[in-house]
């Protein structure tokens, strides 16, 4: 008897017993059933999207802003870092964990790797802090001289910024190829950041604006503005604060007539009439 007759034959002998063909029928699962049970959700899926949307972004504003791959040098791994750069960058539990290696000022740097010995340490010091100066130079553009409100001879120019990214590039590579005992491929991207560096500070830039959008550029002119209206603000606010002082001291002389507290508010009433011309004063008689 062929196989295939002989498995039905002892299906219908199992199924005279009423019992056995009942459990049977309850046990059997049909296979599409069990390949439904064992699907997993793809919590990958939205990850890759992003990822994608990425190198997808990047890649159009190379071809954008003229600084194609390969141009100059074989760099099309250096587009996979920066994907992963600005994938990661969104990920809060990754953020968390970068956080502590990047340093506010180059005392807090220096003191960072003389604390460290090891050199895997060093080597992700130098890789966090030259990533997060790439993305704040180029995506976020929070180093550009115009939004620094110190004196100009106390600013730092975006082009220290840019040699410093540079240089932490250089020197995390430099420890990567000593840690894998010679050059590697990162130790060969982070290499190509540092030599390339205002490139792809250029490319990020075009990204942001085009691609990214969260975040609007302001013209002079409407920097220019913004600036006099925080100013007046600010003027406003002294003026309040000066002349609720000039009241205290004014009330305190009415009270006691002395004559340190004349002298105050002759003071008090020359620094108000600086900044408010409209205030007057006639100081009273000693």
């Amino acid at each position: 008897m062929p196989a295939s007759e002989d498995g039905a034959q002892s299906g219908r002998r199992v199924m005279a017993d009423g019992s056995k063909g009942t459990n049977i029928r309850k046990t059997a699962t049909p296979p599409s059933r069990r390949r439904r049970t064992r699907r997993k959700l793809d919590i990958g899926s939205g990850v890759q999207t992003s990822y994608f949307f990425m190198l997808n972004s990047l890649l159009h504003s190379r071809m954008h802003t003229g600084l194609e791959s390969n141009a100059e040098y074989y760099d099309e791994d250096v587009n996979v870092y920066i994907a992963h750069l600005l994938n990661a960058h969104i990920d809060p539990q990754n953020s968390s964990r970068v956080a502590p290696l990047v340093a506010h000022n180059d005392a807090e740097l220096h003191r960072m790797l003389d604390s460290r010995s090891d050199d895997r340490d060093r080597y992700n010091i130098y890789r966090a802090n030259a990533d997060a100066l790439l993305l704040a130079l180029g995506v976020f553009d929070s180093l550009d001289d115009r939004h620094e409100k110190l004196n100009p001879a106390f600013r730092t120019p975006k082009s220290v910024y840019v040699a410093r990214a540079s240089s932490y590039y250089a020197l995390a590579a430099s420890y990567a190829a000593k840690l894998h005992r010679g050059p590697n491929g990162i130790s060969s991207v982070l290499e190509k950041l540092s030599r390339g560096i205002e490139n792809y500070v250029k490319i990020l830039s075009y990204m942001r604006g085009q691609y990214l959008g969260f975040i609007r550029r302001y013209s002079p002119g409407e920097l220019f503005h913004l600036d006099m209206v925080i100013k007046e603000v600010e003027r406003d606010e002294t003026i309040r604060t000066k002349r609720d002082e000039f009241l205290d001291t004014y009330n305190d002389w009415l009270k006691t007539r002395d004559s340190a507290l004349r002298g105050k508010l002759v003071q008090q009433a020359s620094e108000l009439r600086e900044i408010d011309p409209s205030f007057e004063f006639t100081p009273p008689p000693q």
